[in-house]
């Protein structure tokens, strides 16, 4: 587990530098880009050098004219005093002469919003004029050398300790995760032993530090419900076993009671296939089960049982509000675990038996209700606390169905009436 994190850490340690050095690449692509879009105008030194090696008597001649008006740039020819003498496109905002001042203001900043540039011509000068909001002049022409070495420095600088603190962090990280896991792996390790400490179920871990105390919870019950049910069978299977051996250990076997033997080898049947039956519950997928109308299943049960005892009276009493419910459920399961209870109500009352459905706040409630004399509250008290310890008898049908109705997510209760027992199930409804 510590290696699959630290692998994962490790991951995302990569995918951050990774992105550092994206976000790099794309900087360099702004930077790029913004560069090409620079190139949109001429570069004012070839711009000159055209116009130059292209003058005639003039520098502004129809041919250099030309390519300027392609480039979409006006131009001025300037002579010693700050007259203009030649010009192509000049602006009506734009004077005719220049002080020495308008000069130096232009050279080193806007000719009148326009970006400009100056360039000498004997005693004259030169003025190329791009659109205005094309080109940014920048307010000097200089930069110091050390400045760019400090710059470079601080970058690396950075990036360093950018990288340190990426490796600071990891370490931390890795720390605390060892930190925070270490009791967990611990706790996994003695999962299943009896000196297992359960985890404080605080911090950023609670959540799997209560499922792993869930789990050693759930195993030492079913641990003890295993010793139980051993315990209780064993007890149990020992009785028939020696009435049999009674039984076979007669000197004449005209005296053997077959149909005794019989009975007790029925009896061991029905001790193991129930035993059978809720080893194998716990591995029952409850995501398999679906949307079902019980009210068909109990229906059926009722007829399949009154044609079995004809001579017995079992009432069927619908007090649902309406006949299309559901539950989540698996039929067969549900058919059995009804059919435990009224088969014990068949075998070993006498009189009328009642089954009554009604819906109430949105749940199904089923009770099943004989005239029999009930079951100890002793009985009733190891059927919920799930120890089958001389219980078999009449318990564990009632047990199996106990058992089915929690798979459900059922509510199940056990209560003498008088006279009688009435055993209830309680489900939530769907829709």
């Amino acid at each position: 587990m510590f290696n699959y994190i630290i692998k994962r850490f490790k991951k995302i340690v990569i995918r951050i530098l990774a992105l550092l050095f994206f976000l790099i690449f794309l900087l360099m692509v702004f930077l790029y880009l913004n560069y090409k879009l620079g190139d949109q105008y001429p570069n004012p030194n070839d711009l000159f050098s055209y116009v130059e090696n292209n003058k005639t008597d003039s520098y502004l001649n129809e041919k250099n004219k030309e390519f300027l008006k392609e480039n979409d740039i006006w131009a001025l020819r300037l002579d010693k005093d700050g007259k203009v003498i030649e010009a192509f496109d000049k602006p009506r905002e734009v004077k005719d002469k220049f002080e020495i001042t308008d000069v130096a203001d232009f050279t080193r900043y806007y000719l009148a919003d326009y970006p400009v540039f100056t360039y000498i011509l004997g005693d004259g000068l030169l003025i190329f004029a791009y659109p205005k909001n094309s080109l940014d002049k920048l307010p000097f022409n200089y930069y110091s050398y050390q400045n760019l070495i400090f710059n470079l420095w601080l970058v690396g600088i950075f990036i360093v300790l950018f990288l340190l603190f990426v490796y600071v962090f990891y370490r931390m990280d890795i720390r605390d995760i060892f930190k925070n896991l270490s009791p967990l792996q611990k706790a996994i390790d003695k999962l299943f032993e009896d000196d297992y400490e359960k985890l404080n179920e605080n911090g950023e871990l609670k959540d799997l530090a209560l499922a792993i105390n869930r789990a050693n919870e759930k195993y030492n019950n079913l641990k003890k419900s295993q010793s139980k049910w051993i315990r209780g069978v064993s007890h149990d299977v020992r009785t028939p076993l020696a009435k049999i051996s009674w039984e076979l250990n007669k000197e004449s076997k005209n005296d053997l009671d077959v149909k005794n033997i019989q009975d007790q080898v029925l009896k061991i049947s029905n001790i193991l296939e129930g035993l059978n039956l809720t080893m194998s519950l716990a591995n029952i997928d409850k995501e398999s089960f679906k949307a079902e109308n019980p009210l068909k299943i109990i229906r059926k049960l009722t007829v399949d049982k009154l044609n079995e005892n004809p001579s017995r009276e079992i009432i069927f009493d619908n007090l649902l509000e309406s006949p299309d419910i559901k539950i989540k459920m698996e039929p067969n399961l549900f058919y059995r675990m009804v059919e435990n209870i009224l088969k014990n109500s068949l075998t070993y009352t006498e009189g009328k038996i009642t089954i009554s459905l009604q819906n109430l706040d949105n749940k199904l409630i089923i009770k099943i209700l004989d005239q029999g004399e009930g079951l100890s509250e002793n009985i009733i008290k190891k059927i919920y606390e799930e120890d089958l310890t001389n219980v078999t008898k009449h318990g564990l049908g009632i047990f199996i169905a106990k058992q089915i109705a929690d798979l459900h997510d059922g509510r199940f209760t056990l209560e003498n009436k008088n006279p009688g027992l009435e055993v209830s199930f309680i489900f939530d409804l769907i829709g």
